[in-house]
């Protein structure tokens, strides 16, 4: 889901009585894609390993359980 701000995200879950989760900046998914898929139309492209995720998901500030990826 997209919202206006952190404020709009949790006003509708407040609203479908929802449990706050996880919000990301628009440019931080931005910047964490560009890396992610870097190379993705290389016909030697694989899908990036489980610790190199975590050290992207890391490095982009996603820390916590939530983003441990299992």
């Amino acid at each position: 889901m997209a919202f206006r701000s952190e404020a709009n995200a949790r006003e509708w879950e407040r609203r479908r009585g929802g449990t706050p989760g996880a919000t990301v900046p628009v440019q931080a998914l931005g910047d964490l894609s560009l890396r992610w898929y870097e190379g993705r139309m290389d016909d030697a492209w694989r899908p990036p390993s489980a610790a190199r995720k975590r050290k992207l998901l890391h490095e982009a500030g996603l820390r916590g359980a939530f983003w441990e990826l299992g």
